[in-house]
Parts: structure tokens; C-alpha cells; sequence
């Protein structure tokens, strides 16, 4: 029979006689959870640094000076019926040789040049950054030569391709490190909870040898498993707020001044740090009810 009123006071009763044992274990749980948490939002901003930087690839397109205009409308019609392109923006030669005169300002280079040798151009920007060899290929004809009116196209091909085997790379070590200190998370906690139960197992003996069934023995101990891990993860919660609002929230301000990156854990739009608060909550309350019903079944064979 559930008796609630019995199993709640049984908890806290434990927890008063056992309060050292309990304490190390919430205190393990939420230095546990803690470090999840810091990773899990320095990863989030890793991941969002490089996903923008992928976002900034682009597609030059160098027209021929003597292309017509009917052939340079075209073309440019053609690239915006692309499903692959998100915008089409035309630099005219004088927009050309205002921009290099605005990065070149100062320098004896621009001295040297006489007339406007810069070519008009297309710069296209991809929804899908990593399909931009597909993108690139349609400008060549079946002989790979450009087709006609462009005179080349630039997008950084080796970078480009190391870029986006960086970004893989950091995925894939995203998640291992994820679920590495997840693991270590689950693994930290049941030892702890294993060795509560294991030093109280003469008073699960004494429970069984007067008739008490394996769930009326267990329930008391998922409670405190429970309790355990909820109170560890709300403290990890509480400690990695301050430490958020006080110390990384000033390094994100840092990379949105000088990356202008707004895909951040603390400063985006997307309440990242709130699901982590929540995800920390709620894997403490888990873990600490699956870490006592293994322990008891595994170690104390109740």
C-alpha cells in the first residue's frame, strides 16, 4: 500500500541521521552537474562562433568588361532563380573601385592605378553554405571553361573545404564531450547514492525480515535519490547563473563586439542557458532516481 505521509517522513528521517553522507553526495551531484553546464554553454559558443563564420561564405562572380547588359541580366536572373542562393548583390566597376579605395585608404597602391581596372561582379550569398562547389560548378560549361560573360568565379575553394571539415570536426567533439560528461554525470551520482544505500543495508535487511516488500523497501530510497539529485542540480543551477551574468556573459559581450556573432548561449535570442538550466534539473532528479533503483537491485539484491 502507498503510504505517502510514511515514505516522505522515512526520507527526511534519513536524511537527518545520514546528513554528512547526503551532504557529500548533493555536493558531488552539483559540482557534477556544474561542470556539465559550463561545458555544454562554452560548446554552444564554439559551435555558434563557427556556424557564423561558415555563414560568411560567399560567391564572387567577375564579369567580362565587354559583357552586354542583356547578357549581365540574365545571368543575374538565372543565379536568383537558384534555389541554393539566398541573395544576389551587382558591384558595378565604380562600386568596385570605391570599396578598394575605402580598404586601400592611405596606402601608395592606390597611386598606381590609373583608370579603373576592377571588374563588375556578383556576390552571392548561399542559404546552405556547404553546398557552394555545386553552386560554383554551374558557371563552367561541360568543357570547365567559364561561361559566357563571367571571367571568373572566387569563393576561397581550399579555405572553404578545410572550413567546413573544421566545423564537422567540432561537431563530432561537441557531442563526444557532451555525452562524456553526461556519462561521467550518471556514473559520479550512482556511485554516490551506491554507497548511501550499501551503508545503510543492514536497515534494508531489518525492512525485509519483517515482511516488507522490495517496492516498499525501494520507494523511501528513490525518494532520496531523488531529493538528492534535484538539490545538487539546484545548486549547480544557482551557482552557474551568478557565473554567467557575472564572468562568461562579459566573454560573449567580447566576440559580439568583435564578431559582430549573435548565435550565443547567454546573449542569443534562443534562451539557450533556461533549457540547460531546465535540461540540469531535470537530469539530476533522474539520475538520482535511476542511480538508487540501480543500486538497491544490483548491490543490496532487495
Amino acid at each position: 500500500m502507498f503510504r505517502p505521509r510514511y515514505f516522505f517522513g522515512e526520507t527526511f528521517s534519513s536524511l537527518k541521521r545520514n546528513f554528512l553522507m547526503y551532504f557529500t553526495a548533493i555536493t558531488t551531484i552539483a559540482i557534477t552537474l556544474f561542470i556539465v553546464g559550463i561545458f555544454s554553454i562554452v560548446i554552444y559558443d564554439v559551435q555558434g562562433i563557427m556556424n557564423s563564420i561558415k555563414g560568411q561564405v560567399e560567391i564572387a562572380v567577375y564579369l567580362k568588361d565587354n559583357i552586354s547588359e542583356e547578357l549581365k541580366v540574365y545571368i543575374e536572373n538565372e543565379i536568383k532563380s537558384w534555389d541554393e542562393v539566398d541573395t544576389v548583390r551587382y558591384i558595378s566597376k565604380d562600386q568596385a573601385l570605391e570599396r578598394f579605395k575605402e580598404q586601400n585608404e592611405g596606402s601608395n597602391i592606390l597611386k598606381e592605378i590609373q583608370g579603373n581596372p576592377l571588374p563588375a561582379s556578383f556576390e552571392l550569398k548561399l542559404n546552405d553554405p556547404e553546398k557552394v562547389d555545386q553552386v560554383a560548378l554551374r558557371f563552367l560549361d561541360k568543357d570547365g571553361n567559364y561561361i559566357e560573360g563571367i571571367d571568373e568565379v572566387v569563393y576561397g575553394r581550399s579555405y572553404v573545404r578545410r572550413l567546413f571539415s573544421i566545423t564537422a570536426i567540432v561537431g563530432t567533439i561537441t557531442f563526444l564531450i557532451i555525452a562524456v560528461l553526461v556519462l561521467a554525470a550518471i556514473v559520479l551520482i550512482f556511485n554516490t547514492i551506491r554507497l548511501s544505500i550499501y551503508a545503510r543495508r543492514k536497515e534494508v535487511e531489518v525492512m525485509k525480515l519483517v515482511g516488507a516488500t522490495n517496492w516498499f523497501v525501494r520507494i523511501p530510497f528513490l525518494f532520496e535519490g531523488f531529493l538528492e539529485g534535484f538539490a545538487g542540480s539546484v545548486i549547480s543551477v544557482v551557482v552557474l547563473y551568478f557565473l554567467n551574468n557575472f564572468l562568461l556573459i562579459i566573454g560573449e559581450r567580447a566576440i559580439v563586439d568583435t564578431m559582430r556573432i549573435k548565435d550565443l548561449a547567454i546573449l542569443g535570442s534562443g534562451n539557450v542557458t533556461i533549457f540547460i538550466y531546465v535540461a540540469l534539473l531535470v537530469l539530476g532528479g533522474l539520475v538520482g532516481i535511476m542511480s538508487s533503483g540501480f543500486a538497491l537491485k544490483r548491490y543490496l539484491k532487495v
